[in-house]
């Protein structure tokens, strides 16, 4: 996954002071993780090898919690809680702070990208639940992430792939580069296409190259075949914009009209055309 820059960062979610030592050792069964975690999965070495440190070392950087109920739940540092659970700690150090569940999302999201790779899925996961539960726009959420607003729009584009893609995405056999591509693509040609990437270890350049050699049939002289033609590429722009399309042919060449219901759409296919000429001009550097 490219290096990511993220703008204000997670520290103007903790203040501008420096950090604070650890408010006290709370029981580790007590604390309960963090509902807006967006990470699923934890390598196991990963953990092993944080856990050997912390036998070793100690517990350099201490969990973060806020009080809820008896207990306490995770606002940050999962791995390390993990790890103290494999050790058999039966208290762990901890800074004890008071949060929003806004700011429980956006921490969880934060700290993970900033400091250990999530997979596309659950960055885009992530993205949407800050889009949704808090009705965060595009331009919300490229000031506050650092990303570019067209690489949100593409993140939250992949979500709406077929869950055999998704699983492909998240296992890392299929690339964000590659979902990007496949995302306005039918459903049955997502699956083909993703299964062509796997067989054949496609890159990203290839996968074009050859979905740009497949050419729709032009439509022959008739009227019929002619309003075939014309429903079914209408359809095809409506699926992958969205918007609602009418194609017509003119006396010379042809006329296509795109209607949205929200200016939202509008700027979401201007940026997703601006981010494809941007891509073309810089080349393909996320290539396998």
């Amino acid at each position: 996954m490219a290096k990511i820059s993220l703008g204000r960062g997670i520290d103007s979610l903790y203040g501008e002071e420096p950090r604070e030592e650890p408010s006290s050792s709370i029981p580790v069964a007590s604390v309960h993780p963090n509902p807006y975690q967006p990470r699923k999965s934890f390598a196991s070495e990963a953990l092993e090898e944080l856990a050997s440190s912390m036998k070793r070392h100690g517990l350099l950087h201490p969990v973060m919690v806020m009080k809820k109920g008896n207990g306490y739940t995770l606002v940050s540092g999962e791995r390390r809680l993990r790890a103290a659970e494999s050790l058999g700690w039966s208290e762990i150090p901890a800074i004890v702070k008071n949060f929003t569940d806004q700011d429980l999302l956006e921490i969880a999201l934060v700290e993970n990208l900033k400091r250990s790779d999530l997979n596309p899925v659950e960055i885009a996961t992530g993205l949407r639940r800050l889009s949704e539960e808090f009705q965060w726009t595009q331009e919300n959420l490229s000031e506050y992430i650092g990303f570019k607003r067209s690489t949100v729009a593409n993140y939250l584009r992949i979500l709406d792939l077929q869950t055999e893609v998704l699983s492909a995405v998240a296992m890392g056999e299929v690339t964000f580069g590659h979902a990007k591509i496949l995302s306005p693509l039918p459903p049955e040609d997502q699956v083909r296409w993703m299964k062509e990437i796997i067989a054949k270890d496609l890159s990203i350049r290839a996968l074009e190259d050859r979905l740009a050699r497949i050419q729709k049939k032009r439509p022959e002289t008739t009227d019929e075949s002619m309003l075939v033609w014309i429903r079914e590429n209408s359809q095809s722009l409506e699926r992958s914009i969205p918007c609602r399309a009418r194609i017509t042919k003119q006396k010379k060449g042809w006329k296509v009209e795109l209607s949205f219901n929200k200016m939202e759409g509008l700027e979401a296919m201007i940026t997703r055309l601006a981010d494809n000429a941007d891509e073309k001009q810089e080349g393909s550097l996320d290539e396998k």
